[in-house]
């Protein structure tokens, strides 16, 4: 892989770790200061500007230099928390956190569409997989170092570090993408706000599985909330048990999208995305269904995994399923589209007097299976369909 990809790759982990560093910084000083409804409003500070600006975002990144609006964004993001660090108030730091999150929908776009430029066609399924399971790995130190920078320093350096953390990526992409590598990135002049929920409905395989992977997003989302009380009385009350149930999802999904990048692997988009599916639903329904510890583990290495490939597997289809010249819309709307399955998951995983939380991650397991049997179904029809048509 071209050492310009890896460049690229390594500033969009770093940046992503200061991300993680931030909304935990921002969580904890909620939680520390007992505000309410302090912890939701980071959660909807950063899901609900993505969901409505994403397709307004994604065409601009296709109408311009990739490179140039990535660039711009960062700064954007750099001084949002570079500000939110300065002031004192928590209402102020969620607002510039919720314009950082604006922001990073157009360089999280154009980054997804300067990839395969950068890394060259042929590298570009490894550079997903080496991006996915490096993103795992933030995810899973992420948190303990945010406790443990957040008890040293406090919220305002974290918010520091993540600022510093987008000026470095900012770095990166200069290097990793000259400005004579934007001829290479295709740009479309005119763009309406809907092209990239058409191009993403119109690809092979992306438009036929969106619904089984939207079901596995709102899935993991149930899981998220709902398992917070189930797994916990799985092993009365143990914190230190319930962080490792999370690491070991988190260490599951390394492996999963290392083989989802392997040569003979990467192109095979649908097995990939089925088979991820496939992995979540089944961890997800026997955790609900045997609340044993000891069980429990392994299926969510198996879960994780499942994810890892999943996601490695989309990231490649939508590279070589969608035209080049939508693909900044194409992620972008892709964001929004998760941010929303994402909020109806914590909205259905939230306790209640109907379903126990060991009920919710039931289901939970029992959604992107449903999803994945309609799909398959969908997709014999139309091949039968195409099979008995008649010729003219």
């Amino acid at each position: 892989m071209p050492v310009a990809a890896q460049v690229l790759i390594a500033g969009t982990l770093f940046s992503r770790l200061g991300d993680t560093l931030a909304t935990l910084g921002l969580v904890l000083h909620a939680a520390d200061r007992d505000i309410r409804f302090g912890v939701t409003e980071v959660m909807l500070a950063e899901l609900i500007p993505t969901v409505l600006a994403a397709p307004l975002i994604g065409s601009v990144v296709d109408r311009f230099s990739a490179r140039t609006v990535c660039l711009w964004a960062l700064l954007v993001q750099a001084l949002s928390l570079g500000a939110a660090t300065a002031v004192g108030g928590f209402h102020v730091r969620v607002a510039l956190v919720a314009l950082s999150a604006l922001a990073g929908v157009a360089s999280v776009a154009a980054g997804f569409k300067m990839l395969p430029a950068v890394a060259g066609e042929q590298h570009t399924g490894r550079a997903n997989s080496l991006l996915t399971a490096g993103l795992s790995v933030a995810g899973l130190i992420g948190p303990p170092l945010a406790g443990f920078l957040n008890s040293l320093w406090g919220t305002p350096a974290l918010l520091a570090a993540d600022a510093a953390s987008f000026l470095v990526l900012a770095g990166c992409t200069v290097l990793a993408v000259p400005s004579t590598v934007d001829v290479a990135i295709g740009r479309r002049p005119a763009t309406r706000l809907a092209d990239g929920y058409r191009a993403l409905r119109d690809a092979p395989v992306v438009g036929t599985l969106m619904p089984a992977l939207a079901a596995a997003m709102v899935a993991t989302s149930i899981e998220n909330v709902a398992g917070v009380y189930y797994l916990r009385d799985v092993v009365n009350g143990n914190d230190t048990m319930f962080g490792l149930f999370l690491a070991t999802w988190a260490l599951g999904s390394v492996p999963g999208a290392l083989l989802a990048g392997r040569v003979g692997w990467s192109d095979r988009h649908s097995l990939l995305i089925i088979g991820g599916v496939l992995g979540i639903g089944l961890g997800l329904l026997l955790t609900g269904l045997i609340p044993v510890a000891a069980v429990i583990f392994p299926l969510f290495l198996i879960a994780g995994f499942g994810n890892g490939a999943c996601n490695v597997g989309l990231r490649n289809a939508v590279h070589a399923r969608v035209p080049a010249e939508v693909h900044g819309s194409a992620w972008a709307c892709f964001q929004a589209l998760s941010r929303s399955c994402i909020g109806v998951g914590y909205l259905l995983g939230t306790p209640n007097s109907v379903v126990s939380s060991q009920g919710q991650v039931i289901i939970s397991g029992v959604i992107p299976l449903a999803a994945m049997v309609w799909a398959a179904v969908v997709t014999l029809r139309r091949g039968q369909s195409t099979v008995t048509e008649p010729s003219s």
